[in-house]
């Protein structure tokens, strides 16, 4: 030993592959840790059920570590890490295990080579103990070393959803989002056309900052969710519907869990389409026969290419399955033997459906915004959820935000934010007088009251050669 070397070194952490079989057993290990802790929450340190409890941890461990390999598991944000693979079922199946470890003091522990059942049992009163506790045995760091367990590694472990550099300031935020989700679909139009892997941890970090967003400022991403780009409609027609998604689903539930598998799966639903010719997917003319037969293949082409991706939950790749299936089963690809669409998955179809409306495409003009909520209204019930169109016309009004409109008294303004109760009547920043003459722009409040201005007219932004960005 060479002087000044430390006697007891501590195992070194490295980042290890599990194998397939290792993966599956995880969900051993998971049951009885849970056991392990709930025992130490009952019992003294040192009764029959709590030793029991650690001996039966250790029996699913010891496997691993005779493999050679160490178990590294983090808990946070609703999800389980086995080393750097997030387990998505196993977030599920463990929600308890996975909330309580998340809000105790170490929410990640590694289970070293050289474990003993004694080192285990000392450490465990760690893992059920409060921010508060641990404050009063010292700290994190302290606790660790009074449990001489030097073959178990804890750690405090904290995500910060927000890049430092991102403004605080809503739009801001919303827009850095948005940009970021736009240059994620570019790398991956990029990546799976040259047969590369692409990042699902990268896919999941940017629809984390989308839900971030959603849910503390959705008027910013609303607004910025009416942006259009003829050269690039695939790509800004995915963000959108994420972000069209987010807030519908937002309506439903809070839970990020849910919600970050809808967003990953919106974003993602029209991916099987690079795969297709472009001079297809582009064609100005009707398609022929086996074109169209090629087009409707695209969700079975991105389902495909979503399960190449490891740790992207499942719920999310149905999406990308599912999004033209519509409720009454009549779309495609179809299903035999029927079954219904995925929540997330009729979500997905309303807000795909809307912006694929209200956006210029090689075959189609834009529709105005009233005019897609028609045809929503129109067909729901049959392609679409009921409730989940009277959600979306409720949360983005028959005028939604970016729509330019003419007041019954004649003036034009753009929609900056939908209304309160009363879908007809939107807050509207008036830019012209009535007789088209600009004026400074002030913002009108359509459900002011009974005798308050109404909308006359949707209309065309490029026939009056308005560009709306400059009034919001």
């Amino acid at each position: 030993m060479t002087a000044g070397a430390d006697p007891n070194p501590r195992p070194t952490l490295t980042t290890t592959v599990f194998t397939a079989r290792q993966v599956r057993r995880i969900r051993e290990v998971l049951a009885r840790l849970s056991g392990a802790r709930r025992a130490q929450r009952f019992y003294p340190q040192g009764h029959p059920a709590v030793r029991e409890s650690v001996e039966g941890l250790m029996t699913v461990i010891t496997p691993y570590h005779t493999e050679g390999v160490d178990v590294a598991l983090t808990f946070f944000e609703n999800e389980i890490m086995l080393g750097q693979m997030l387990l998505a079922d196993e977030s599920v199946l463990f929600d308890q295990l996975v909330r309580d470890m998340s809000e105790g003091a170490a929410n990640s522990i590694t289970f070293l080579r050289g474990l003993t059942a004694g080192e285990l049992e000392r450490v465990l009163p760690i893992l059920v103990i409060d921010g508060a506790g641990i404050e009063a045995l010292g700290g994190l760091g302290a606790a660790i070393l009074a449990a001489d367990a030097p073959h178990v590694s804890l750690s405090a472990v904290r995500v910060y959803e927000r890049d430092e550099q991102v403004e605080t300031d809503g739009k801001a935020a919303a827009a850095a989002s948005y940009s970021s989700a736009l240059d994620l679909m570019r790398d991956l139009d990029r990546l799976i056309k040259t047969n590369r892997a692409a990042s699902a941890e990268r896919v999941r970090g940017v629809v984390r900052s989308l839900v971030d967003n959603v849910l503390s400022n959705h008027f910013a991403l609303l607004e910025l969710s009416g942006l259009k780009d003829y050269d690039e409609y695939t790509f800004f027609h995915s963000v959108n519907v994420a972000i069209l998604s987010l807030a519908l689903g937002s309506t439903l539930s809070s839970d990020r869990r849910f919600l970050g598998s809808l967003g990953v799966g919106a974003l993602m639903h029209d991916i099987g389409k690079i795969t297709i010719d472009a001079d297809v997917l582009n064609k100005p003319g009707a398609l022929t026969s086996e074109e169209w037969d090629s087009v409707r293949l695209h969700p079975l082409y991105g389902a495909e290419v979503a399960a190449t991706m490891p740790g992207l939950d499942r719920s999310s790749i149905v999406v990308v399955l599912e999004h033209h299936m519509r409720l009454d089963m009549d779309g495609y690809p179809l299903r035999r033997p029927a079954r219904r669409q995925h929540l997330s998955s009729r979500i997905v179809a309303v807000a795909d459906a809307y912006d694929a409306m209200t956006s210029r495409r090689s075959y189609s003009e834009a529709r105005l915004q009233d005019a897609a909520m028609e045809v929503l209204a129109r067909n729901a019930g049959s392609a679409f959820d009921p409730a989940l169109v009277r959600l979306f016309v409720q949360m983005m009004g028959i005028y939604p935000p970016r729509s330019v409109v003419r007041l019954s008294n004649g003036e034009t303004g753009v929609v900056v934010r939908p209304g309160g109760s009363d879908v007809l009547r939107p807050c509207v920043r008036v830019f012209a007088d009535a007789e088209g003459g600009i004026v400074e722009p002030r913002d009108v409040d359509l459900g002011g009251g009974p005798d308050s201005l109404t909308i006359a007219a949707c209309l065309d932004p490029t026939g009056l050669n308005v560009d709306v960005d400059d009034y919001l």
